[in-house]
This record gives C-alpha cells, structure tokens and sequence, in this order.
C-alpha cells in the first residue's frame, strides 16, 4: 500500500501555506483514510481504544495522518467539512421524503434539518474522537487538553445545534398544521374532528348542528379540483356518529324528502367526479346531470356505481381496469393507459356496513389484491400518478369502479 504524505507532529497547517496545497494535503489524507475500507478502519479504532497501534505501519501511518488532518485542518476546511456534510444530509434526506413519501417541500425541509443536525453534529465529535485516540499513541506528539475556551466554543455549537433542531422541528409541525389553522374555527363535534385529521379535506364553513329531527350536519368546503361540481359540502353525522360527505344541493334535496328517516334512507356510495355526480341512498339515489344543476331525486333507482370489466372503455385520460382474474394468492386485475410513473390501487368492500379503505401504489398495469375475505365483493379503482421531484405527486381521476370477488 502507498503510504501517505506525513504531516509530523500535531502541528497545524501554517499561515504560510499555500491554499491549493492545504486543500490537496487535507483531501489526499481524508481519502487514503476512506480507502483502507470499514473493516480496516473499524480494526484500526478498535486497537487505539485499547491503547495499541495497528500491527501494519502502512495502515497505521495513514490512520495517524488522517486524525492529525482532522485535528488541525484550517478553519476554512473545517467549515466545509461540516457544513458540506450537514447540507448533503439535509437534501438527500429532504429530497427522498418528498418523492418517496409525497411529504410537503417546507415540512421535508424542516424535519430533514430537525433530524439531521444532531446526527452530524454527533458524527462531527465522533470523528474528533476518534482522531484523538490514534494521535494519543504517537510518542512524538501528544495533543494537550482542549483550552477552557475550545471547550466553551463546543458547548456553545452544540447548544446552538439543538436549538436549530428543535427551532425547526417546531416549523416543521406548526406548518402541517397551519392548513387546519388556516381554517375558520367552529363548534365540531368529536367525530368530525377524528374525521377531518385522518382526511384533512377542506375546511368547515360552520358549527356542527342538530336540526329538529335529530339530523347532525356540519357545513363543509373542499378545494375546487376535488368536487368540479361545488365546494359546498355537507358533513353529514349518522347515528353510529360515521361522517359523510355529500354534495350541499344533493342534501338539500335528501332533507327535503325526510332525511334518513324519509323514502331514500340512509346515505350510502356516492361518485363526484368531473363527469358523474349523484348519492345512491337505501331507497334510491339524487343526480345531479352538470356542474350547477339541480338535483335530482330518484326514488327507488340506485346509479351504478361500477362499470362491466368487459364493456368498452369510455375515456382516456384516465385507467381503465380490462381484467380480473382470480388466483390462489388473490385476485389479479389489470388496466390500460398512457405513460406514467405510478398507479393507486383502491378497493374496499362493497357492503356499506363494513368500508375498509385500503390503497397500494402499483409500478406497471397489473396488481394483485391481496388478503380478501371470500364471498365478499369488493369495489375497485386505479388512478394514474405522476411524480416531481421536490413536490408532490399529479394524479388522474380515478378509473370507473370494478367489482371483483373473493374465493
């Protein structure tokens, strides 16, 4: 093995030096250091926190140049050093929440520098430490115990770095909840409150309130690319305390006809999408044909809320499931579309008493449900996704329901 260039004793660098061949002695001995491999260098820790050198001089030379380099770099290559780990940490950790987790940009930022601060600040002093035992066992140079200074210098950078950590872990969650805070406050009840932190859509437009009949609704406002057909919404609490969400001209239109106590029922699926709308109830359903309509009541008629895997399909700009097959791990489906970068598969059981939510993101056109319960049927939809670097992902509307079943 080629051995290094010595530095001597643990003198530092001097003024005198020129800049490019500091830079070139600082970043020869960091990678000779790196080169001898984690398990030599993990040897060569382990013989110096025994007090004894590593048996192989080469080795051991190039250890000793290292941790005098690290103890005695300039402050400008330190600063570098450190500050160039702390920002390469914080973007790759930033960035891979972003994409992998679809983790909002400023909240990524915030918790990849709340998270990563401390761990390269424990580096940092890991790496001086272990600098310090291998120097300890050179005769010709033994470092003396850092000044009252150094030591205040470090306590200070420490403070300083569980203060940022903390300062930003505090923006990190204030700004997750400030959509929720942006919101007007209302009188909710506890059911809706659950419902609105596991969904986070839209704001409530007012208090939760009980008409006459006993009918326990809370206004509601969702973003205009989640309802084309109106952002007025209505919450609608039933007696088990399960929150629905309707269209306000459709539950204008169900409270007119007696509520859930009248012909159309209980609210069971409905499909809002910027071709469809309507709520099928126990005793029929309520359309409405385009955006800004009326709706329209139809007793005794439930909509589909699925479409035949063999019919033709009807749009484009959307997937389109063409196959379900069972197997004996589950149930195989399959879809066609363009280009994209990612698939959401969604299902959930058709029977209205029981709506266990379950979605999986797929790479190419085929998925395989798993864990279904046989003989009961499920409703099915695949959205197409596009990802972005940095923010969040672009989906399609979802596909037009299927219905498989199990065993």
């Amino acid at each position: 093995m080629a051995r290094t260039a010595r530095l001597g004793p643990v003198a530092s660098i001097g003024p005198s030096s020129t800049g490019h061949r500091v830079l070139a002695a600082v970043l020869g001995a960091q990678v000779a250091w790196w080169q001898l491999g984690f398990a030599v260098r993990r040897a060569v820790l382990r013989d110096a926190r025994r007090g004894r050198r590593f048996a192989d001089d080469d080795v051991w030379d190039t250890s000793v140049d290292w941790a005098r380099q690290w103890l005695t770099a300039p402050r400008w290559s330190r600063a570098i050093r450190d500050g160039g780990a702390v920002v390469l940490a914080v973007v790759c950790t930033a960035a891979l929440a972003c994409v992998m987790a679809e983790v909002d940009g400023v909240v990524a930022l915030s918790g990849a520098v709340a998270g990563c601060l401390p761990l390269v600040a424990g580096w940092v002093l890991r790496q001086g430490q272990h600098a310090r035992a291998l120097v300890r066992l050179q005769p010709d140079a033994r470092p003396a115990r850092g000044s009252p200074r150094i030591r205040a210098v470090r306590a200070v950078a420490v403070l300083l770095v569980t203060i940022s950590a903390a300062t930003m872990l505090i923006v990190s969650v204030d700004f997750e909840r400030s959509r929720r805070l942006d919101c007007p406050r209302f009188a909710l009840d506890q059911a809706v409150r659950r419902w609105w932190e596991t969904e986070g859509l839209g704001c409530p437009a007012g208090d939760t309130s009980v008409d006459a009949s006993g009918l326990r609704s809370t206004p509601w406002t969702v973003p205009e690319q989640h309802s084309p057909y109106g952002q007025d919404n209505v919450l609608y609490l039933g007696p088990a305390g399960e929150p629905v969400l309707i269209l306000a001209a459709i539950f204008a239109v169900w409270v007119a006809h007696g509520g859930p106590t009248g012909p159309l029922g209980r609210p069971l699926e409905s499909i809002t999408d910027d071709t469809t709308a309507f709520q099928n109830f126990d005793g029929g359903s309520i359309v409405v044909r385009s955006p800004g309509g009326p709706a329209e009541a139809l007793l005794g008629q439930r909509q589909p809320v699925v479409r035949d895997v063999g019919s033709p399909c009807a749009r484009t700009d959307r997937p389109c499931v063409t196959s379900v097959r069972a197997e004996p791990g589950g149930v195989r489906i399959g879809w066609q579309y363009g280009e994209a970068d990612a698939f959401n598969v969604s299902w959930w059981p058709e029977h209205p008493a029981d709506r266990r939510f379950t979605q999986r993101e797929a790479a190419g056109y085929e998925y395989v449900l798993t864990d279904l319960r046989p003989g009961v049927a499920y409703v099915v939809e695949v959205a197409a996704c596009d990802k972005r670097f940095l923010r969040r992902s672009t989906c399609t509307w979802p596909s037009a329901r299927v219905l498989v079943r199990a065993g």
